[in-house]
């Protein structure tokens, strides 16, 4: 589905010039894209304001550039009309009412109908036959309501930026972390070991030893000095 959103867009853009050039005389609404979901519908309206028309066709860019709706014209009236048929019950026009154009709707969308659907006009020119383009319409059909999935679009989205902050917030934690570490790391000094203090020896105090008396040298130093007397 990417892949025809994406061919329908370089369509759009890389259309031949002469296309661009005759929208002064055709018209095509709505002229931008136009997302639909499967089994809904579609309305485009195509106008001309050239006469002596001959042909109307309603063509897909990108599914072999085949019409949808054939159209033969006589005098601004429908003579004869082709369908293709993989829209056969599915598409129904309706001629504008003074002047040269018609509303085409296209109901009970597929997934396979997304293409860009143009208007194509075939008028006489100078007794040559010319033919002019409208710019055309891009509808991309989706397999649920477009509106939902542009609200799921939108939670994914917020998710995003909210994990995508919360990373910022980690990384900008864990580096100003690291760097508080390396500046600590960088002045840090380590301590010198302290010898333990050895404990204090007991001191000894050498108490003064008193004289003992003994008997019996008493006695004779009291008896010699009692013979010098």
């Amino acid at each position: 589905m990417k892949a025809h959103w994406w061919s329908c867009v370089l369509g759009l853009l890389y259309m031949p010039a002469e296309v661009i050039l005759s929208t002064w005389s055709v018209s095509q609404d709505p002229m931008s894209i136009s997302l639909k979901k499967v089994n809904s519908s579609a309305e485009i309206t195509c106008s001309c304001s050239l006469s002596y028309l001959i042909v109307f066709k309603l063509q897909r860019r990108f599914h072999g550039n085949e019409p949808v709706v054939f159209l033969s014209l006589e005098n601004g009236k429908v003579t004869k009309n082709t369908i293709a048929e993989e829209f056969t019950d599915r598409i129904h026009f309706q001629q504008i009412k003074g002047g040269y154009g018609f509303t085409l709707e296209l109901s009970l969308l597929r997934l396979e109908d997304t293409d860009l659907y143009y208007c194509n006009w075939i008028h006489m020119e100078s007794e040559k036959l010319e033919t002019v383009s409208s710019n055309g319409t891009i509808i991309i059909v989706r397999d649920r309501d477009p509106h939902e999935q542009c609200k799921h679009l939108v939670l994914e989205f917020i998710f995003i930026g909210l994990s995508v902050t919360a990373f910022t917030v980690l990384f900008l934690f864990l580096g100003v972390l690291i760097v508080r570490c390396l500046r600590f790391k960088k002045h840090f000094r380590p301590a010198r070991a302290v010898k333990p203090s050895r404990p204090n020896r007991p001191q000894h105090v050498c108490h003064q030893q008193r004289a003992q008396h003994c008997p019996y040298l008493v006695t004779s130093l009291h008896t010699m000095d009692d013979d010098k007397r």
